[in-house]
Parts: C-alpha cells; sequence; structure tokens
C-alpha cells in the first residue's frame, strides 16, 4: 500500500512538474474560459436578476468545455512521446495510473475554477465568493475528473480521441451538469441547504460511483 501511494503522488508530481513548465494545456484552458465569459457576457444582454438566475449554468458550461481541453491531455504526452507501454509496465497496479490522472485533472479543474469565478464576478458584477458554492464545483469537478479520466483512458489510443472524448463524455455526466446546476443555482438564490440537499447527496453519490468504478474497470480498459 505504502509503495502505491508513492507510486500515485510521483506520477501526481511528474504531471503537474510537466505542464508548469510547458504551461500549453493551462494556457489554452484560461483562454478558452476568459473567451467563452466574453462571448456570453457580450452576447446575452441580461438584467441583474436574469444574470444571478443564469450565472451557475453559464459558470459551469465554461468549466466543463475548457476542462475537456485539458482531459484530452491526460494521457497523450506519454503516448505521443511513445513511452505509455514503459508506464504501464513500471507502476505496481495500473489503477496507480487512474488515481494520479484523476488527482492531476482534479487539482487543473480547481485551478480554472479558482481563475474563472473571480474573473465572471468581475464581469458580471456579482460576487460568488459563497463557501456552498465552492463545495458544489468541488463535487461537481470531482465526478467531472473522475468520469473524465476513465474516458480519455479509453480514447488515447485511437485516432479521433479528440472526437470521441466528448461524445463519450458528455452523456455520462448529465446526472452531473443537471445536480451542479441546480444546487449552485439554489446557493446563489439564497435558498437554505435543506432545499438543495438531494442535489448535493446526488454528486457525492455520483463522485464515489464512478471513482471505484473506474478503479476497477480502468485495468481492462488499458489493456484492451
Amino acid at each position: 500500500m505504502k509503495n502505491w501511494l508513492k507510486t500515485a503522488l510521483t506520477l501526481v508530481w511528474k504531471d503537474l512538474v510537466q505542464e508548469w513548465r510547458s504551461r500549453d494545456m493551462l494556457t489554452a484552458m484560461l483562454s478558452f474560459a476568459v473567451l467563452t465569459l466574453f462571448i456570453f457576457n457580450y452576447a446575452m444582454e441580461l438584467n441583474p436578476a436574469s444574470r444571478s438566475e443564469a450565472a451557475a449554468g453559464i459558470i459551469w458550461v465554461v468549466i466543463v468545455f475548457a476542462g475537456t481541453l485539458g482531459l484530452n491531455r491526460s494521457f497523450t504526452a506519454e503516448q505521443d512521446q511513445g513511452c505509455f507501454d514503459a508506464l504501464v509496465m513500471a507502476v505496481p497496479e495500473l489503477s496507480v495510473i487512474y488515481v494520479a490522472k484523476l488527482i492531476t485533472n482534479l487539482l487543473v479543474m480547481l485551478f480554472l475554477t479558482v481563475l474563472v469565478i473571480p474573473i465572471y464576478s468581475l464581469l458580471y458584477n456579482q460576487s460568488l465568493f459563497m463557501p456552498m458554492l465552492w463545495l458544489v464545483l468541488l463535487l461537481g469537478a470531482w465526478g467531472y475528473s473522475a468520469t473524465g479520466t476513465l474516458i480519455a483512458g479509453m480514447t488515447v489510443q485511437t485516432r479521433m480521441r479528440d472526437l470521441l472524448l466528448p461524445i463519450l463524455l458528455f452523456p455520462l455526466l448529465m446526472p452531473v451538469n443537471m445536480a451542479v446546476v441546480k444546487a449552485a443555482g439554489a446557493v446563489l438564490a439564497g435558498s437554505a441547504l435543506s432545499g438543495y440537499a438531494s442535489w448535493v447527496n446526488l454528486l457525492l453519490v455520483y463522485d464515489i460511483i464512478m471513482t471505484v468504478l473506474s478503479i476497477l474497470v480502468f485495468e481492462y480498459v488499458i489493456q484492451e
């Protein structure tokens, strides 16, 4: 178990250092997110009340679509450099690769969220610094990363991986998308926790199920 955790943390550190040195993925994700926020800002001339109602949907759409750019590169570095097979043989269990990629993708998603929220607040003149909103987005990012990492592992060796990833991923994310938008919208509307607790519970259950299921099937996905 100690060796398993050490290997997972090593892979996470490797991915983060590699991305920080190149910054290709982070730059692309942030640029896409900012441009999308500007498009929403100028395309939807909403009054303050309407902006408040649409905030949850706009923020989550921006995060999901920008995050897809990062998911596309989850396994491509090893694949393009021809060292993916060596990575598979080097780890004690293939589930280590999945957990490491999941943690990396989750950290990238959280980093993107931390940048998107202040930009949205400035553009729309709306304060979004609410603890429960951040919790909902955290649970949404966890579910997104858990599912997306598995799908990215399935499509990495295909020639149409950039197209297949969103086609396979987005239908599986329907429960997450609905729960995040509903819960975040309730938080922004000032509703009590009891009014959206069911959506938060749905997110938590989805995250746990998808993470455990992905760990169990990842070995077969990679071998096939």
